[in-house]
């Protein structure tokens, strides 16, 4: 699944080719990943309709209209780009948006048909999004208040780590490197995490999803920017993906574990658990 890096990613590249453009209405067919909104209804509401900003809440892209907002999740094979608009769309584009005088289309392309489309006739009524924590690359959060909210968690941080209302954006594979960035056990009760460790934390989040933007984030399977890019941080993972080759800070051996069932990575020799 596209995480931060990936959805910031795509944010940057549609956002010179969409703000300012009019939206002419819409297509869709697959009705579920509408929610309740018709797909005539949706048209509706987006007929000219302006495009003011395009941003990113989490892993969740938003495009900001004069009325109201479009919320789009790729989830694990969603992309959105934009292209020509063609006669007869291929089998995997489930949704258009057309722009302007129509010559030109906001697809959404889906796979496996797992991404959302939503629209909300303003942000207060998104509550997907107000359900978000810390945006990592734009607030900075103290170890002392990281400690407190995780003071009531039993679960291991990895898995906390994955709780969008504490980090918005930060998923499995990102999970993995801040452990080890943070040289700290995946498994240890997020409770039980000292100050020096939730310092730690505190820098290691937004290094690690700093350094992923730069390369346009991983590309693992299905991942592409609007552009058509694939992303390269895949070529500098510390520990995801690495099961049974040496640590590159000791002389340990990357392991492979499984948490809340999601794969974890990570050195058993320099991230001890305490």
């Amino acid at each position: 699944m596209p995480e931060l890096p990936e959805v910031e990613t795509a944010v940057r590249e549609l956002r010179p080719a969409l703000v300012g453009k009019t939206l002419q209405g819409a297509w869709a067919n697959v009705p579920r990943q509408l929610g309740d909104m018709t797909v005539r209804t949706l048209a509706r509401r987006l007929r000219r309709n302006r495009v003011l900003a395009v941003t990113r809440r989490g892993k969740y892209i938003v495009v900001e209209l004069e009325r109201g907002l479009l919320i789009v999740h790729l989830r694990m094979t969603g992309r959105l780009f934009v292209a020509a608009t063609e006669r007869s769309p291929h089998e995997h584009l489930r949704a258009g948006f057309l722009l302007d005088d129509g010559k030109e289309t906001l697809y959404f392309k889906d796979v496996r048909t797992l991404g959302t489309i939503r629209f909300y006739p303003k942000m207060e009524d998104a509550a997907e999004l107000s359900k978000l924590g810390w945006e990592p690359l734009e607030e900075t959060i103290s170890s002392k208040v990281l400690r407190e909210v995780l003071s009531s968690r039993m679960q291991a941080i990895k898995p906390v780590l994955l709780d969008q209302s504490v980090w918005a954006g930060v998923g499995n594979i990102y999970a993995s490197e801040v452990c080890w960035v943070a040289g700290i056990d995946p498994r240890t009760s997020a409770k039980r995490l000292t100050q020096t460790q939730c310092e730690r934390l505190c820098e290691a989040v937004p290094e690690v999803l700093r350094q992923a933007l730069k390369r346009g984030g991983s590309t693992l399977r299905d991942f592409m920017s609007p552009d058509g890019k694939y992303g390269s941080y895949q070529k500098e993972f510390r520990v995801y993906d690495r099961e049974d080759e040496p640590c590159l800070r000791c002389d340990g051996v990357i392991q492979k574990i499984v948490q809340a069932q999601r794969s974890t990575y990570f050195c058993p020799k320099c991230q001890k658990k305490r």
